[in-house]
C-alpha cells in the first residue's frame, strides 16, 4: 500500500473527477495533463488501494438526518462501532476523542423510523452507556462540494462545462429499475455506462439520460472522496456550536465559506450548529476555534472532538487507515 500522499498528477485527477464524477478519461486528459490510458491506470491504482471512492446518493434524499453522540462502556467502543457499522441506517460512523466516543450520522425515512431506531433497536447493542440525538434541520454546506484545489479556476470551468444537461423528455424507468440504478451507483458512482445499463436492464442512452435527469433535479448526488491521510489535511475534527437563534442563518453561511469546513448543519438539540472540518495539524484545532470566535462574535464553541478513526463513510466500510475495504452496506 502506498504510504506517501498523492502526487501532483494524482491530485489533479481526483480534483477533476470531483467536479465531473462520470466524465470520461478521454475528455479529462487534455485538462488534467496526461493521456487517457495514464489517467485510467492511475485511477485504477488509487481505487485498488482504497484511496478514492465514488458514491451515488440513491434516488432521492432520506426523510430525516440526525447526528448521534454515543458514550460507551470502557473498552467497548470498537465493538459497538463494528456492530453499528453493519446497520444500514447509520451511514457514517466516527470514533472520536473528546466528549463522545462515537459520532454517527443516521438517515431515517420519518420520525417513526427514527424513534424505533433510537428507542428500540439501539437497546439491543451491548456496551452503549448513553447517547444524545441532534436532529438536522438544515444542511448549510455538504462535503460533496469539498475539493482538493489542485486545478486552476480556468481548468475547473472547462470540466464543469462537460456535465451533461438533463434530457428534454423525462426518462421512463420502472420503480425497480430506478432502485437498481441507485443501488449500483451507491457502490461505485463511476461504474461504466454500458455495464450499468446491463445490470439495470435498459439501454446505455437511457442510463445516461436518467442519471443526468436525477442529478439535475437533485434526486441524485454523486461525490468523490479521498482517504484523508493522502491529502494535506489529515486531521478531522467536529465542532459543536451554540449560536443566538437570530444569527444562525448568517453564521452558518459564513462558516460554510471557510476552506477547512466540509460540513455545516443546523440542528435541534443541545447545540444548534454542528460542523466538520479537515485541518493540516492538530494545533489547527485550537487555532480554528480562536479564529471563529474572533471573526464571529456571539458564537460559542461549546465542544469539539478529533476523529481517531472512521469506521464507515456513506455506507462504505473503511479499514484502520481510512481506506475503503470494498464492502458496502447500502443506505436504507
Amino acid at each position: 500500500m502506498q504510504d506517501s500522499v498523492l502526487d501532483d498528477l494524482d491530485q489533479r485527477l481526483v480534483h477533476a473527477v470531483q467536479i465531473s464524477p462520470r466524465a470520461t478519461w478521454t475528455a479529462l486528459a487534455p485538462i488534467v495533463g496526461a493521456d487517457p490510458v495514464t489517467l485510467a491506470r492511475r485511477w485504477a491504482r488509487m481505487r485498488e488501494q482504497g484511496v478514492v471512492y465514488v458514491t451515488g446518493y440513491g434516488d432521492g434524499p432520506p426523510g430525516l438526518v440526525v447526528l448521534i453522540e454515543i458514550d460507551c462502556s470502557p473498552g467497548e467502543t470498537l465493538a459497538v462501532a463494528e456492530t453499528l457499522s453493519r446497520d444500514p441506517e447509520p451511514f457514517t460512523i466516527d470514533l472520536t476523542a473528546g466528549g463522545r466516543d462515537i459520532l454517527l450520522t443516521l438517515a431515517a425515512t420519518d420520525a417513526a423510523a427514527l424513534a424505533e431506531w433510537t428507542l428500540e433497536r439501539i437497546r439491543g447493542i451491548s456496551g452503549i452507556r448513553s447517547m444524545r440525538t441532534h436532529l438536522v434541520s438544515a444542511t448549510v454546506r455538504d462535503a460533496r462540494d469539498w475539493r482538493l484545489r489542485s486545478l486552476s479556476p480556468g481548468e475547473v470551468a472547462q470540466i464543469e462545462a462537460m456535465e451533461p444537461p438533463a434530457p428534454a423528455v423525462p426518462v421512463r424507468l420502472s420503480v425497480e429499475q430506478r432502485r437498481r440504478l441507485g443501488a449500483e451507483l451507491s457502490e461505485d458512482g463511476r461504474i461504466g455506462t454500458t455495464e450499468l445499463a446491463r445490470r439495470v436492464g435498459v439501454s446505455p442512452r437511457r442510463v445516461r439520460d436518467a442519471i443526468a435527469e436525477m442529478r439535475a433535479s437533485g434526486r441524485l448526488a454523486i461525490r468523490v472522496d479521498v482517504a484523508r491521510d493522502q491529502t494535506p489535511w489529515p486531521i478531522y475534527a467536529w465542532y459543536f456550536l451554540k449560536v443566538p437563534a437570530a444569527m444562525v442563518a448568517r453564521i452558518g453561511t459564513q462558516l460554510g465559506r471557510m476552506e477547512e469546513v466540509r460540513l455545516v448543519v443546523n440542528t435541534v438539540g443541545e447545540y444548534n450548529v454542528i460542523m466538520a472540518v479537515w485541518l493540516r495539524t492538530l494545533q489547527d484545532v485550537s487555532r480554528l476555534e480562536a479564529t471563529i470566535e474572533e471573526r464571529l462574535p456571539g458564537v460559542t464553541i461549546a465542544d469539539r472532538s478529533v476523529v481517531l478513526r472512521t469506521m464507515k463513510h456513506l455506507g462504505h466500510l473503511l479499514d484502520r487507515h481510512g481506506r475503503v475495504t470494498g464492502e458496502t452496506i447500502p443506505i436504507r
